[in-house]
């Protein structure tokens, strides 16, 4: 036995720098996946939260002022055009970073385009508020509680895919799947002046 530890002694130099390369090797892959995970939570989070302010727009056309009309139509516009150009980026690359979220995203954010939309053009049709109590927007007016399902699944998407033992979390990755077609919603109906 002893003959046999001596006769490895020259190589154990280099089993050690094996071992701690290897375990080296681990670490810095589980570094790098808690790295995309966290900027994955982040994605999903500014995607989520930019949807929420389109649709939180159709409060803001109710509310613009009445003693600035042009201004206010300039001002709401270039928000409107903000926050419309950040949606169609988060559509591209949620979809680019996990399909499957990709999905729940487009469907999230067709359904808040067509209902906040809607609300947004009635509003501009509408007089704006002129007092304080016409600040209390009633959901007769304005109800974006039927986009709750899709935001229930929006966020269930991301949970999966982020969840442990989901796809973000593996140290040897899956391959992507080919992205499958993607239904173009149809754009909202309606006429009428104002921006939506």
């Amino acid at each position: 036995m002893a003959d046999a530890i001596k006769a490895l002694g020259p190589y154990a130099a280099v089993f050690a720098a094996l071992v701690t390369g290897l375990v080296l090797g681990v670490q810095a892959r589980i570094g790098r996946r808690a790295q995309l995970q966290e900027r994955k939570q982040e994605l999903f989070a500014s995607a989520y939260e930019v949807s929420i302010q389109y649709a939180e727009m159709a409060y803001a056309v109710r509310r613009r002022r009445a003693d600035a009309a042009a201004e206010e139509r300039v001002r709401l516009s270039e928000q409107l055009r903000e926050i419309q150009s950040r949606l169609t980026w988060h559509e591209a690359w949620v979809r680019f970073e996990a399909p499957e979220v990709g999905a729940a995203y487009d469907e999230l954010v067709a359904r808040t385009r067509t209902v906040a939309g809607q609300s947004m053009k009635e509003a501009w049709r509408s007089p704006p508020v002129g007092d304080d109590p016409a600040m209390v927007i009633s959901t007769s007016v304005v109800d974006l509680r039927v986009l709750a399902d899709v935001r229930e699944r929006y966020m269930a998407a991301v949970e999966a895919h982020l969840r442990p033992g989901g796809r973000a979390l593996r140290l040897i990755p899956r391959p992507r799947r080919a992205l499958p077609p993607s239904p173009v919603p149809a754009p909202p109906t309606g006429t009428g002046a104002g921006p939506t």
